[in-house]
């Protein structure tokens, strides 16, 4: 379907990656080649080990995080182990698949990151969770390593055909409903001699779609050239109530409301109904990607719990449970 890369990435950054929780955990493992006491590992896969003491610090930053207390997070061990294995995994994939992040994008995501915090305050702020500004860094390239992996899978799938849309909304029409809305025109302003002025030229036969084209770099006009619908909870309660009830075609005077001055023209205005196939596509193909996506990861997944050694000291992880629940 056209506009299918888009809607992918969006469901890499929102769907897939809190759908698997792998990234917030990723950024603070261990993740270093085998070594140090074999009494202190907990996980090995591949080359990876996470030892006792860097287990402990996920369930710190994790109890953090959620705000819930040590032992809360203890009693569902054995749901973050899994957790930790699927990102090392995914990451010995990655070394495998020689799939890296150039110094110059990880230095483009922490620009990112940074920018809003004033001066060192980012740096302060990883010093307060006791975290080294280096070993954050190293972390992040971990976190980026993974969401470039899962990109690189989820780009390996099909486009989601029309006739599975289709499909799907025949199967559940009755789940398409949108309450009473209206297409309009609309222009705002700041000041009300402004918006009255251009209801004069309006009321001359001006025409409103091309007023919005002349002053669509106008900062103090903003406007709506009809082309969305829009409910009554969309619209400020006096916008609201002169949409939906003023005849279809006419212009209205100016309507003063918190956001500034008002003027509309209703183009369009339906009662309560169902969505037509043409309207709901988007939604659809995002469903549907969703469920392509999360079966996807499952499949590949269990592939690479078959295809890496995956090593877990189930004794020192019940000790450690035990010792938690008894405090």
């Amino acid at each position: 379907m056209h506009g299918f890369p888009v809607i992918q990435r969006s469901f890499i950054r929102d769907v897939v990656l809190p759908l698997l929780c792998l990234c917030s955990l990723a950024a603070w493992l261990s993740c270093s080649p085998q070594g140090g006491s074999s009494r202190s590992v907990v996980v090995t896969v591949g080359d990876r080990v996470v030892t006792l003491g860097d287990l402990e610090r996920i369930v710190t930053l994790t109890s953090i995080e959620n705000g819930i207390s040590k032992e809360v997070v203890w009693a569902s061990i054995d749901s973050l182990i899994d957790r930790i294995v699927d990102d090392l995994l995914i990451l010995e994939y990655g070394e495998e698949a020689g799939i890296t992040i150039p110094d110059i994008e990880l230095e483009r995501a922490i620009h990112d990151i940074v920018k809003d915090y004033p001066d060192d305050s980012f740096k302060e702020t990883l010093l307060n969770r006791c975290v080294d500004y280096d070993e954050w860094k190293d972390r992040l390239r971990q976190k980026l390593s993974i969401e470039k992996i899962m990109n690189e899978q989820a780009n390996s799938l099909p486009p989601i055909s029309h006739h599975a849309i289709k499909a799907y909304y025949e199967e559940r029409k009755e789940e398409f409903q949108h309450p009473p809305r209206v297409k309009l025109l609309h222009i705002v302003t700041k000041e009300k001699e402004e918006a009255e002025a251009l209801l004069a030229r309006i009321d001359q036969e001006d025409d409103m779609k091309g007023i919005l084209k002349e002053k669509a770099e106008d900062l103090a006009l903003r406007g709506d050239s009809g082309e969305q619908w829009r409910t009554q909870d969309m619209l400020p309660p006096e916008l609201s109530e002169k949409a939906f009830s003023m005849e279809i075609g006419t212009t209205s005077d100016v309507i003063e409301t918190q956001y500034g001055f008002h003027i509309i023209k209703v183009i369009e205005r339906q009662p309560a109904g169902r969505k037509g196939l043409l309207e709901v596509i988007p939604e659809i193909e995002n469903t549907l990607l969703t469920q392509a996506v999360e079966r996807h990861y499952r499949v590949w997944l269990k592939e690479l719990r078959n295809r890496y050694p995956i090593k877990i000291n189930h004794a020192l992880l019940e000790q450690e449970k035990n010792a938690y629940a008894n405090k």
